[in-house]
């Protein structure tokens, strides 16, 4: 049975994606920062006959990540499928407003863990392997006083390219790059931008997106170094 590790999977697009994993028969290794959406995220991934197996580590900790991957060799199936999904979203901060502490935690956050994993993952996996990165099309269109975003998903778009060739030919990388994603009964819906720049006149649902990751998933490992945009068209 195929298994995959999904960081920061307890909400959000993480939580989708591991329902939408579970019910099409996948293990789950469910990577979480804090357990206020564990019980019923787990409550909900069982409904699907599957397995899950929550673990708790700081991505930005590398021993930490290191002594995570240990553990998840010795005690679950090894993930076939990693997905790196965990990232911060920062509020608007100018660059003169920007600290040296702001840099490292975001930065830290959406990119080096992404490596981090990445190695700790490659250490483990068994032939035909994947690793699929979470990017953003903040990789591509800049956002307005985001600029440690924007330069963080760029990174991971290029990082998985550099990934794609430096882990071939045993493990494939691509990387998912959503707009906005519409969830239901979420208040960051206030700051998205008008419909009116979207040319598919919608946002993604979540599925829209998970479709692209589980594609990544699923196919064979020739596909490699690639980048798909989920955004209606808003990044033309």
């Amino acid at each position: 049975m195929n298994t995959c590790l999904i960081t920061g999977g307890t909400k959000r697009l993480g939580r989708a994606t591991a329902l939408f994993f579970a019910e099409k028969g996948w293990n789950i290794i469910l990577h979480y920062r804090n357990d206020d959406n564990l019980a019923s995220a787990i409550d909900e991934i069982t409904q699907f006959n599957v397995q899950v197996f929550p673990i708790q580590f700081d991505l930005n900790n590398v021993l930490d990540i290191d002594t995570s991957f240990l553990h998840i060799f010795n005690h679950f199936p090894f993930p076939n499928v990693l997905i790196n999904n965990a990232a911060v979203f920062p509020n608007q901060l100018s660059i003169i407003d920007t600290s040296a502490n702001d840099w490292d935690f975001i930065i830290n956050t959406n990119l080096r863990s992404v490596f981090f994993m990445a190695k700790a993952f490659a250490n483990y996996a068994l032939p035909n392997s994947k690793i699929i990165n979470i990017a953003s099309i903040g990789a591509f269109k800049v956002f307005n006083k985001r600029i440690l975003y924007n330069l963080s998903k760029s990174g991971v778009v290029n990082l998985t390219k550099l990934l794609a060739v430096e882990l071939s030919p045993n493990i494939s990388v691509n990387s998912v790059s959503p707009g906005y994603i519409a969830f239901d009964n979420d208040s960051e819906l206030s700051n998205i931008p008008s419909l009116d720049k979207v040319p598919m006149k919608k946002y993604a649902n979540p599925n829209d997106v998970i479709n692209a990751i589980y594609y990544f998933a699923s196919a064979n490992n020739f596909t490699t170094g690639q980048n798909i945009i989920v955004d209606g068209g808003m990044s033309l």
